[in-house]
């Protein structure tokens, strides 16, 4: 592995970075928040580009800055109109941290955004790689910016062996990082990092012939690129079984609805509308009976899901029936609900079988 006290030249950027600079002007994609970058625009793409593609994100970026164009429109914006514009990006609690942050600078800083990392990073939500982006891209700020890609690329470059979501992993990270970030130009040296590990230094089948840093890769040269970056086993995703109620009613020559629940802000699905339900950690599925379907595999992180769908039916007048909670009644062919991706994936489906059962 790379001594990296050693990496750092005092009297300019280091030459790995001059290289990848003249590669990254001639390379770089034309992406929408590059052009003139300001920092809420910044602040937003960097948030929906995680775990999101850059085609999906791009679309979404455009989307969202429309109807909340800065940050004071979108601090003044009802939570049920931020989730609508996010919906289908999935992991809503980036969309729910947005929505906090916005409040936060609004209400505590006047809305100024700041203009450091560390400023950044007092906000709800905003982590090193996103405060440290904004600051280097929009202020020019001399911090290195870590995210996914950029830990693939030094892991190779430098052929780190240590796990990288370990300490010892990121702390040989984050000095490789930080010798390597322009002090003149550090938001377009943190760019092309990124950039060089979207690009070329993929995950699998990277394109070394195509990287300005080929010669100099140390991975490459030992034969260790497929091996790096170095993470720990993961945990098989738990197996867990959702059950959820859906409450059928119709009230004379009104629509057939069903009964929707907002969720709770912490834990999964947090602020979206569901169906009432019941989670438990089992593979044994429930008894069968005519008004179930199911089972509706779901797959996350950390989660393996089986939902299965009870319908029944309720009898009561418009202004009764299952209120014990929060929530409302909506007509079964609205589709503009804010739905767990679970839901709204079948939910075609679920709105047929509504009307079969």
């Amino acid at each position: 592995m790379a001594n990296h006290s050693q990496i750092r030249d005092m009297n300019g950027p280091h030459p790995f970075t001059v290289k990848l600079l003249s590669w990254y002007e001639n390379h770089a994609r034309d992406l929408p928040w590059r052009a003139h970058p300001e920092p809420y625009a910044t602040w937003l793409s960097e948030v929906i580009l995680q775990q999101t593609r850059v085609d999906t994100g791009t679309a979404y970026w455009h989307r969202f800055l429309n109807a909340f164009p800065n940050v004071k429109v979108l601090a003044s914006a009802n939570s049920e109109d931020v989730m609508a514009q996010w919906k289908g990006l999935g992991y809503y609690s980036r969309a729910r941290n947005l929505h906090a942050a916005a409040k936060a600078i609004v209400h505590d800083l006047d809305g100024q955004l700041p203009e450091t990392a560390e400023g950044w990073k007092r906000l709800p939500g905003i982590g090193p790689y996103t405060a440290a982006a904004i600051a280097s891209i929009c202020h020019q700020e001399a911090v290195p910016v870590i995210d996914g890609n950029v830990q693939r690329v030094l892991s190779r470059l430098f052929n780190i062996d240590q796990p990288v979501d370990r300490k010892s992993g990121r702390v040989a990270i984050e000095a490789a990082a930080d010798a390597l970030v322009s002090s003149q130009n550090p938001g377009i040296s943190n760019q092309a990092w990124m950039e060089l590990g979207a690009l070329v230094c993929k995950p699998k089948n990277p394109n070394c012939g195509q990287c300005p840093l080929h010669s100099e890769c140390l991975s490459r040269a030992e034969g260790t690129t497929r091996d790096r970056p170095v993470k720990q086993p993961k945990k098989r995703p738990k197996d867990v079984m959702v059950n959820f109620d859906v409450k059928r009613r119709k009230i004379g020559s009104g629509p057939l609805e069903w009964w929707i629940e907002r969720r709770p802000q912490k834990g999964i699905w947090g602020g979206l509308e569901s169906f009432p339900l019941v989670m438990t950690e089992t593979t044994t599925p429930p008894p069968q009976e005519d008004a179930i379907w199911g089972p509706v595999l779901h797959i996350l992180t950390h989660m393996r899901m089986n939902a299965w769908f009870h319908f029944s039916e309720i009898q009561t007048s418009h202004d009764a029936g299952g209120e014990e909670t929060e929530g409302l009644w909506v007509a079964v062919t609205d589709s503009h609900r804010t739905w767990p991706r679970l839901i709204d994936k079948v939910l075609m489906d679920l709105q047929n079988q509504a009307v079969k059962n």
